[in-house]
């Protein structure tokens, strides 16, 4: 992940910003829905989250700390592994991320340093951690904090290949702050989880294309 806080707490409707794709009393099937559940990783998703997925938004999901953030991507499992793993260079597209280094390499797992930069409104703070992260190739990237201003963190990255150029990314984590004032903290955190997100697609896709 990992650790991003955006600038402020916007938390919308599901319902009320994705397209709807039935009306009445006629259904509307999503293409991916139409793939099969055995081959598709999407396919038991809720029919409005494949129509957000397919038009290129973040699905996020979850409450107080307890989230699942996913997006579809139009890249191969390689060029996604990359860019997940690219620690080094996480604030060249991570939001709020000012620097990021690998600072222990052992084989497949990592642990990378990281600094962030909270602008809310009346302040701006910066917050340095550390978090773990261990690599089940080409599948799933597992981390959890190993220091900094949080009580915990932890989580995982996801791979899931819809097609071969095509690749679903879900992004779920477990948080919960220091901060007395958690709803703020949490307001925050959903915002920051899907610009993250967001910003992971745009990323893997320019990769993709070069």
């Amino acid at each position: 992940m990992f650790v991003t806080p955006h600038l402020q707490k916007h938390r919308r409707s599901l319902a009320g910003s994705l397209p709807a794709i039935a009306l009445g009393a006629t259904l509307v099937l999503s293409p991916l829905a139409l793939a099969g559940a055995a081959n598709n990783p999407i396919a038991s998703l809720p029919a409005q989250e494949q129509a957000a997925l397919e038009s290129g938004a973040a699905v996020l999901t979850g409450r107080e700390g307890q989230y699942t953030c996913r997006v579809l991507v139009n890249a191969p499992v390689a060029t996604v592994w990359k860019v997940l793993t690219d620690y080094d260079n996480f604030e060249n597209f991570y939001p709020n991320v000012v620097s990021s280094q690998i600072v222990e390499n052992k084989g497949n797992r990592k642990v990378f340093e990281q600094v962030y930069v909270i602008n809310a409104l009346i302040f701006t703070k910066e917050e340095r951690v550390r978090i773990a992260a261990t690599e089940t190739y080409p599948k799933q990237i597992d981390f959890s904090l190993v220091q900094g201003d949080l009580n915990s963190l932890k989580g995982a990255w996801r791979i899931d290949p819809v097609a071969s150029d095509r690749v679903l990314i879900t992004h779920q984590v477990s948080v919960v702050p220091k901060d007395k004032d958690r709803a703020l903290f949490y307001g925050i955190y959903e915002d920051t989880l899907e610009n993250l997100l967001r910003s992971v697609k745009q990323q893997v896709e320019q990769y993709a294309v070069r």
